[in-house]
């Protein structure tokens, strides 16, 4: 399908009639329009994304479009509550195929929750609420919070035909910033692209997620090839609801987003959907900044030629093979030091050499023998940029012998972040205005 990049304004609400009128067919004709059009990105932003000018940049740009200044009440969604409850969205398209695209995404979002039973959600903008009765469905404790009231009546009342308590809040993201409690996870589905001050709401998320707790991404649009760091969207569908309702539509960059999530203490790994490729998940875990270390115990820790028992990771006349591998762990740029403790009890024999990698083995980082007079193994690698899964591994030899008793993963400096300019536009072609 072509796709037709508009100027101005005039053409745009041409466009938004065709939208109309394809609706009164059907949402999937509508939707077959959006696909048809949309607007160049504005690239002449400022240099820095993380500055007040580039934030700016990117608010007038949504006035110039919306036609007015941005307020979180443009984000209000007028339902028929009593309609909605038997068929909220996406059942009311009365399409198959986004039906089964938006529960294929949240399928995805809960196959990537490692989470416990019985575990305290935090959902912010949960809309119609599919996720947030999938997750009390569970058997998950959850407390949803929306901007919308009509929203949080639908999920109340969804939630009492299912029977499932489900705690909802009538407020915006930033009710997190007075909230007293502390969650296992918070999760936005669809929704996080939605908050005008992204950074802030990353920092306040600090307050109410546990020591070890995770913040789970799930069907943003965070893109390897965004054009800019990060702003508005200028795809059919997106600058539909920009016009027409008001709403903030934004996007972006996946180097922009691992990095604004650094600066506000999060680490993040990100999950592809094997179904449908354009939805990933992003887990954000907390970057402590101190040594990582990993007992045998845990469950990211595994081994192929051992057995896990007494505590400790095995390995004793075992076959050739890696009696220790784990914890596929997310780093940043920088030097670490990978160290493996074992347990006294098993004197260490054999060849043994530890090794780093990612990319599950494709993406070497280093490795060296393993000294057995000394008790212990240490690796310093080189970690050139952001790597979602690291793990460190240990081979051994036929009839090798250790007992892994913990791992420690430490950063040996701060590392270099890429500076601002490296984070903006590159080999984008294309007008550098949107529209007139």
């Amino acid at each position: 399908m072509s796709v037709q990049t508009l100027t101005t304004l005039d053409e745009l609400d041409r466009k938004l009639r065709e939208c109309g009128d394809a609706l009164q067919t059907s949402d999937d004709a509508m939707r077959s329009v959006f696909q048809g059009f949309r607007m160049a990105f504005a690239l002449d932003h400022p240099a820095d994304p993380f500055s007040e000018a580039y934030r700016d940049f990117q608010m007038r740009l949504y006035e110039r479009i919306a036609g007015r200044r941005y307020e979180v009440a443009h984000e209000a969604t007028a339902i028929d509550v009593a309609d909605c409850i038997a068929r909220p969205f996406p059942f009311l398209t009365q399409s198959c195929v986004t039906a089964g695209q938006h529960f294929g995404a949240i399928g995805h979002l809960l196959r990537s929750m490692s989470l416990p039973p019985g575990a305290r959600i935090l959902e912010l903008g949960p809309g119609w609420g599919n996720t947030t009765l999938a997750l009390a469905q569970l058997g998950f404790e959850v407390t949803a919070v929306d901007v919308e009231a009509r929203f949080c009546e639908v999920i109340r009342r969804r939630a009492e035909r299912l029977g499932v308590p489900v705690r909802v809040v009538n407020a915006d993201f930033f009710w997190v910033e007075s909230a007293a409690e502390i969650f296992d996870a918070v999760v936005f589905f669809e929704c996080f692209h939605h908050c005008a001050d992204h950074l802030r709401l990353l920092r306040a998320v600090q307050r109410v997620v546990g020591p070890e707790g995770r913040v789970y991404f799930g069907a943003e649009p965070v893109l390897a090839d965004y054009p800019v760091p990060w702003g508005l969207r200028m795809d059919g569908e997106a600058l539909w609801a920009i016009r027409q309702f008001g709403w903030l539509e934004l996007g972006f960059s996946e180097r922009y987003f691992r990095q604004a999530l650094l600066r506000t203490g999060w680490l993040s790994r990100k999950s592809v959907s094997a179904d449908l490729p354009w939805v990933t998940v992003w887990e954000a875990t907390r970057d402590t900044g101190a040594v990582r270390r990993f007992e045998a115990t845990d469950p990211r820790l595994g081994t192929a030629t051992g057995i896990k028992a007494d505590g400790v990771i095995r390995i004793v006349g075992s076959e050739r093979g890696y009696g220790m591998y784990g914890p596929y762990i997310p780093l940043p740029p920088g030097r670490y030091r990978a160290t493996v403790h074992f347990a006294a009890d098993v004197p260490l024999q054999g060849e043994l050499v530890l090794d780093a990698c990612a990319a599950r083995g494709h993406a070497p980082l280093g490795a060296a023998p393993v000294d057995i007079e000394v008790g212990r193994a240490s690796l310093t690698f080189d970690v050139g940029e952001y790597l979602d899964e690291v793990e460190v591994r240990l081979f051994c030899s036929a009839g090798a012998c250790a007992a892994v008793a913990a791992v420690e993963i430490e950063k040996e400096g701060e590392g270099a972040a890429p500076n601002a300019e490296a984070l903006g536009p590159a080999g984008v072609n294309g007008p550098q205005t949107p529209f007139t």
